[in-house]
């Protein structure tokens, strides 16, 4: 991904990866919105939507600033019990957080142009 990042213009990852349940707690608390890629490392959707995500997450940071969204990914095999209570069923899953608590949610691919209207909503 870094490679496609720096062939992008992108420089270096704009996502945080999160191992386990309690750094996901920090991350979703640390900015007044964060949006959470939730994958597996076997989805092939996964992958198709992942250079997405992450060109929209350098643009966004960029344009808003660290302090006011992040942007990460977790592993769904490293979060069973969390993908499991935020309702995880399928994968890619993207989980915007708001104040700490879950906002929106959106199963499968989406374009840039859908993610950031979604990511938008909570921006105001």
């Amino acid at each position: 991904m870094r490679e496609y990042l720096g062939e992008q213009g992108l420089g270096d990852s704009p996502i945080g990866v999160i191992g386990d349940e309690e750094e996901l707690g920090r991350a979703i608390c640390r900015h007044r919105v964060a949006v959470v890629l939730f994958s597996s490392p076997t989805c092939p959707a996964c992958a198709a939507y992942r250079p997405i995500f992450y060109r929209y997450a350098a643009e966004a940071r960029r344009k808003m600033g660290n302090d006011t969204i992040g942007f990460y990914e977790a592993n769904v095999y490293d979060l069973l019990e969390k993908a499991w209570e935020l309702g995880i069923t399928a994968t890619p899953t993207t989980i915007v957080f708001k104040n700490c608590k879950p906002v929106d949610a959106v199963v499968g691919l989406v374009d840039e142009d859908t993610l950031a209207y979604i990511i938008g909503q909570y921006l105001g």
